[in-house]
């Protein structure tokens, strides 16, 4: 007759493969939040219209481009919507600035950081006006520093 296995043999496996288990998904979710990037929307150049479809003073919030595209004295400037932290989209904050939704990150008006877990700022996107389409174009793809605009 063969040995055999005991009940609490059994339940000892058990407990320590639910324990390998678990120690094996947090380490794996871990690394997923630390590498995180961002998703990219389908096509990475979209057009946005019209300079007048932007008046000055004003940030638009443009949904095919997940960005807000402002227009300042110096003329126009594209804002990733796309939260640093985990890819949510922020929104516009009450005073000035944004906020994301999910984790109450807030960002000032020039995209920086104010307060966590995001601590990467919101990105600025190159603009242009194309002569061959006739209207304005971002490219998701081209991050530009903050004080980069197109002058009208």
């Amino acid at each position: 007759m063969g040995s055999r296995v005991g009940r609490r043999r059994v339940l000892a496996w058990l407990a320590r493969g639910s324990v390998a288990a678990a120690a094996a998904l947090a380490t794996g979710q871990t690394v997923r939040f630390l590498s995180y990037e961002p998703p990219n929307p389908t096509a990475s150049i979209i057009p946005l219209g019209l300079p007048g479809d932007y008046p000055r003073g004003r940030l638009v919030y443009f949904a095919e481009a997940q960005a807000y595209v402002g227009h300042d004295a110096e003329g126009l400037y594209v804002v990733d919507a796309v939260c640093s932290h985990l890819g949510c989209l922020v929104v516009l904050a009450e005073e000035s600035g944004f906020v994301c939704p999910c984790h109450d990150s807030s960002f000032d008006a020039q995209g920086n950081a104010q307060n966590g877990p995001a601590t990467k700022p919101l990105r600025f996107l190159h603009i242009w006006w194309d002569v061959d389409e006739g209207q304005l174009l971002v490219d998701r793809t081209k991050p530009v520093e903050p004080t980069v605009r197109l002058p009208l």
